[in-house]
């Protein structure tokens, strides 16, 4: 990458500073040629201000902060230059430092700059973005232990152990007389061993796309149950219209707000009456798709009413999906049979409420929480789809090398153990190609 870029860092927009950042070989020379102040030395802030090239008009105030390669954020000669937020001069001053022959930055190029001159691996790159669009507190603790390394120190260990299992045996099929022979109990254990990680990895898959993307949590029940009210107050705010007319809701209401660290789309259905109205026909549609979607469903009941033909097909409906039983409108005088509800959704928790009252709210929250955050979240550090999909390449090889332990074939092992070093210089970038990066860095501003 011998050309220099440059673009504008900070959001678009008005606000106290804006920035804009030069790298590459020729970065301090084009911005020196644009500036009042003289810049001699890195890693020092300078002030004065920028004039236009032509007419030597003066545009604005400006601090300087300058850093040599490779001791820069991309690892390159780099310039910020910070002025005022404003639009109109951040877009003259821009064009001025392009009209020098400079490139505008495409998105994520900056960082990916950082990856290529090593910098960072491509998760800590990666994590960046993650970083950026954290939308709670949870989520920009994830992406912080990935953009410091915490995730990539794993992957290194990880590496070792399968790099020494390898290099076991490549050394026994070239030197079969001179390498002490591990047993095949030994050889099956390390494998198992490398198996019971890879499965953690892949099983705080969920948890981490949780915390970054979101929970789907789905109030389902029969008309007239108490959802909307249920909705409400999860909400703390009203955000449904709350009736004692059954079908109120025709349509699904969807809210996100930060349930204790992480995103949640708390959505509100409507019942499965049978009805011939187009309107509720469309939002029954709209129930069924919206649970399939869901990552949790709080199946609603009313107290104060025996089960019904409808209570049977959400039943039915959410059977394959994580759910808690709600038991709503215990304030008033109970006419469910709570002992039959037990047995019917034995393998659910079933949790009492009176959302009118705020009784048992507290509890319910605990409980989902649960279910959407496990203790063990902080561990969760396979967010992507494409940090998942090498992991079960990765289970796939060690379940092959697994298999072929007791066959003597060494040759075969060593393939399947290749292979996973190759998976794994695909999850730190060692061995990635330029459209992967192009995925990766397409997510980002441009300016970052």
């Amino acid at each position: 990458m011998s050309d220099t870029i440059a673009a504008i860092s900070t959001p678009r927009g008005f606000g106290g500073i804006g920035i804009i950042r030069i790298s590459g070989n020729d970065a301090l020379r084009i911005a020196q040629s644009i500036l009042s102040v003289k810049i001699s030395e890195p890693n020092t802030v300078y002030t004065g201000y920028v004039f236009d090239p032509e007419t030597s008009d003066k545009i604005d105030t400006c601090i300087v902060l300058f850093f040599k390669a490779p001791h820069s954020y991309t690892g390159e000669d780099v310039v910020e230059l910070q002025m005022h937020g404003g639009i109109k001069n951040l877009d003259l001053i821009l064009g001025f430092i392009l009209a020098k022959g400079v490139r505008l930055a495409e998105k994520g190029e900056f960082t990916k700059r950082a990856f290529i001159n090593g910098k960072m691996d491509l998760l800590e790159a990666a994590s960046v973005i993650e970083l950026i669009e954290a939308k709670t507190d949870k989520a920009l603790k994830l992406a912080s232990k990935k953009l410091f390394g915490i995730f990539s120190e794993k992957i290194i260990n990880f590496k070792k152990k399968v790099l020494s299992l390898l290099s076991h045996i490549e050394g026994v099929i070239d030197f079969p007389f001179d390498v002490k022979l591990m047993t095949s109990e030994e050889i099956t254990k390390l494998i198992k061993e490398l198996i019971e990680e890879t499965q953690k990895y892949l099983s705080s898959y969920k948890t981490g796309k949780m915390i970054e993307n979101g929970a789907r949590v789905v109030i389902a029940g029969k008309p007239n149950v108490g959802k909307s009210t249920l909705l409400n107050v999860l909400l703390k705010f009203d955000r449904a219209i709350v009736s004692e007319i059954p079908g109120t809701t025709r349509d699904t209401v969807e809210e996100v707000i930060d349930f204790f660290g992480v995103p949640v789309r708390l959505i509100d259905t409507a019942g499965l009456l049978e009805t011939g109205d187009v309107i509720e026909l469309l939002g029954a549609e709209r129930t069924v798709r919206a649970i399939e979607e869901s990552d949790l469903v709080l199946f609603v009941f009313d107290a104060s009413e025996t089960l019904s033909l409808e209570d049977q097909r959400l039943a039915e409906l959410t059977e394959s999906k994580e759910r808690i039983i709600v038991v709503n409108k215990t304030d008033l005088p109970v006419e469910l049979d709570i002992v039959k509800l037990k047995e019917i959704f034995k393998n659910d928790k079933i949790m009492e409420i009176s959302a009118l009252k705020r009784q048992g709210v507290e509890e319910l929250e605990n409980k989902i929480l649960e279910h959407i955050l496990p203790s063990d979240f902080e561990s969760a550090f396979v967010t992507t789809e494409r940090e998942k999909e090498i992991f079960e390449n990765i289970l796939s090889h060690l379940n092959g090398s697994l298999a072929l332990g007791g066959s003597g074939n060494d040759e075969l092992i060593a393939e399947e153990l290749r292979d996973i070093i190759s998976e794994l210089g695909s999850l730190t970038g060692e061995e990635v190609g330029e459209d992967v990066l192009q995925t990766i860095f397409s997510r980002f501003c441009i300016g970052k």
